[in-house]
């Protein structure tokens, strides 16, 4: 029922859309501490998680183990030594380093010799290899890294499957915590910048998603690559492989300096992402009116500018994340540079042999790779914080609540409504305030209307009643307990709600007329549309009730969509009825069977009925009189025409109506 006050809540105040969706960049602290907490969605999801940074430090392995077995294949192919003699060799010179060790080095020693021992026995055991020998060695190794290669693509294929499937399933969850969020902040924090909202579940979470993938995708496998190409150079030659580490301090440096550039601009873009949906949400759903006042040209100009405004940040953060990778990577190569000049001057003085040199070259160049991904996953890391940050400064918002032990609101019957000093502003310095010092007393059973000028606050007074806003100062009472005291859920469930403007959805007549009661049957349906004068036109329809509607209803009529709102509180087992009228837009035949229809939808009712109307005054047992945030008067029609001048000049404004009493086709009708 709430989506009618929804749909016709005035608009925040641009002061507070402003500070929920400005342009202030997150701290760095700000974006770590909310992608942490965007990361803690993955718990339900862990086991495949883990799973599959399990099998990327697999594919690390194999990696590794592919450029380590590039070693024995220059053996092969540079020296006429047999590769089982090399072997028995190799191992034999680790355990006597073994022997001039300690600790874990040395049994790392002694396990490697006996692997050495192990392997070498399936090569020909020849002191003069043949040519056929050689190529017997070459045909082994090759298969050997074949299948370490097939084997380290199946643990990638698998690890990206399962790293997927756990992010994907942890957007949904963060999709969901935010759609649920943003059915039960109050009113007046969605109202407004309902294109941030959207765009909040579009652009932000693509952005975390595609962070999260990168970090669990690569920072399981290429730190852990880096990592074992680097204990391999190690391994072979520990001088030149930190020497080579120099490079550490500067691109961690670089990292940071660019990783906050990032930051910064996406926060821009993504703020560039929601003005662009805004303009495009007013512009369709206004295209009525651009069309008819022949703005085409300047709507198009406007969100010509908001385009380029955000491919200006597009290209800064593309440039960003173009120049820091490379740099990283030239970077690299100049220290790798280096390293094989220096490899290169020990190889021809002797102190190396060829193969550990053109093995050397090729793990310093394989170690670059990593490190390179590693600068990209940084700058994605830091986009997804920047993301994170306006995502969890939404889901921090506070929600609506209802009391940990509600009281219950007697059976069903005729309810007595007290507003009781009621003070309420939109903003903390709104003035004058939208509602000041309002006390009013509806008896049960009461059909109530409220007029007033435009502004006056007679639609943020009945919003009041269903908590939909929450006054600063002040009480709502219903049956002598405060609504603060009830449970939300059946107290809207016990308000039924025709605005404005009804929304209606996308869907078949039948759901949109059963909305507040889904376990009503097709009969059900049937008599309330016949109550509310709606089945004249459904059924005329080849598909009746199973006709799907245009999004909005923009496919009917402004009275169809009155009386499909009016045959949905018909099924709607309410006690209170608020009724906004707007049938200024309609024609008179359909205004006459609205208000017939209403007629009879208000009896049993205690009935707010928001008036502009003759029709809808004549209805009402009392009449408010509403100006900015007061009520100036409160009477029956006949006392109100003979003390109130503001109601006087409402009543016999074109806006109301001619009198419906033939008697008094000149003036007001007579008390």
């Amino acid at each position: 029922m709430s989506d009618g006050l929804l749909q016709n809540s005035p608009a925040a105040p641009s002061g507070l859309v402003a500070q929920r969706t400005g342009t202030v960049r997150p701290s760095k602290r700000e974006a770590r501490q909310a992608f942490w907490r965007t990361l803690a969605l993955v718990r339900p999801h862990r086991r495949k998680m883990i799973c599959g940074l399990l099998l990327g430090f697999g594919v690390a392995l194999s990696y590794a183990a592919s450029l380590a077995g590039l070693y024995p294949v220059l053996q092969v192919v540079v020296r006429e030594q047999s590769l089982h003699a090399a072997m028995v060799e190799a191992a034999a010179r680790n355990v006597q380093k073994a022997a001039q060790v300690t600790g874990a080095m040395s049994t790392l020693r002694l396990r490697y010799a006996d692997f050495l021992t192990w392997a070498s026995g399936f090569f020909p055991a020849a002191e003069r290899p043949t040519p056929g020998d050689r190529m017997y060695d070459l045909l082994v190794l090759l298969g050997v890294l074949i299948g370490i290669n097939i084997l380290g693509n199946t643990f990638r294929c698998l690890s990206q499957y399962l790293i997927l499937d756990a992010s994907n399933r942890m957007m949904m969850d963060l999709r969901r915590r935010m759609y649920r969020k943003a059915l039960r902040v109050p009113l007046t924090e969605l109202s407004g910048d309902v294109a941030g909202r959207v765009n909040q579940f579009m652009s932000d979470v693509r952005e975390i998603f595609l962070g999260v993938t990168t970090l669990f995708g690569k920072v399981a496998r290429e730190p852990l690559k880096a990592l074992c190409v680097l204990a391999l150079a190690i391994w072979l030659d520990a001088r030149l492989t930190l020497v080579v580490l120099a490079i550490a301090p500067v691109a961690v440096g670089l990292l940071w300096y660019f990783g906050r550039k990032v930051r910064k601009a996406i926060v821009r873009l993504l703020k560039g992402y929601e003005d662009m949906l805004r303009g495009l949400e007013e512009t369709l759903q206004g295209v009525d009116v651009v069309k008819g006042h022949g703005r085409e040209g300047y709507e198009r100009r406007r969100m010509w500018q908001v385009e380029r405004r955000m491919l200006t940040q597009m290209l800064r953060l593309n440039w960003i994340e173009a120049f820091s990778s490379p740099l990283i990577e030239v970077l690299g190569i100049l220290i790798t540079c280096a390293g094989i000049v220096w490899l290169a001057a020990r190889t021809f003085h002797g102190e190396i042999k060829p193969e550990q040199f053109m093995t050397m070259v090729a793990l310093l160049a394989a170690l670059l790779d990593p490190v390179r991904k590693i600068a990209n996953v940084y700058n994605m890391v830091q986009r997804a914080g920047a993301a994170s940050t306006r995502v969890w400064d939404f889901l921090d918002q506070p929600e609506e609540t209802s009391p940990a032990r509600p009281v219950a609101l007697p059976a069903h019957g005729l309810r007595a409504v007290r507003f009781e000093n009621i003070l309420f502003r939109y903003t903390p310095t709104q003035q004058p305030p939208a509602l000041a010092d309002v006390t009013l007393d509806v008896r049960p059973g009461e059909c109530l209307a409220i007029v007033g000028p435009n502004g006056s606050g007679k639609s943020t007074l009945v919003r009041l009643l269903p908590r939909l806003l929450e006054p600063q100062a002040g009480r709502v009472l219903i049956d002598g307990i405060d609504v603060r005291d009830l449970s939300l859920r059946r107290l809207r469930l016990d308000i039924a709600v025709v605005s404005q403007r009804p929304v209606i959805f996308a869907r078949s007549v039948a759901e949109n007329i059963a909305y507040g009661r889904r376990d009503a049957t097709l009969e059900e349906i049937r008599a309330a549309a016949r109550q509310a004068y709606a089945a004249e036109f459904i059924e005329q329809w080849p598909a009746q009730y199973e006709t799907v509607l245009g999004e909005h209803g923009a496919s009917i009529s402004g009275g169809q969509r009155q009386r499909l709102a009016i045959a949905r509180a018909f099924l709607k087992p309410a006690s209170i009825l608020i009724f906004d009228e707007a049938t200024s837009e309609i024609d008179a035949e359909s205004e006459r069977k609205i208000h017939a229809a209403l007629h009879t939808l208000r009896q049993g009712k205690t009935t707010f009925l928001i008036a502009h109307r003759h029709t809808v005054m004549d209805m009402a047992d009392r009449i408010v009189v509403m100006d900015a945030g007061r009520i100036i008067a409160v009477g029956t029609h006949a006392e109100l025409i003979a003390s109130c001048p503001l109601y006087v000049a409402l009543y016999r404004s074109p806006a109301a109506g001619p009198p419906t009493d033939p008697r008094c086709a000149g003036g007001p009708r007579p008390a």
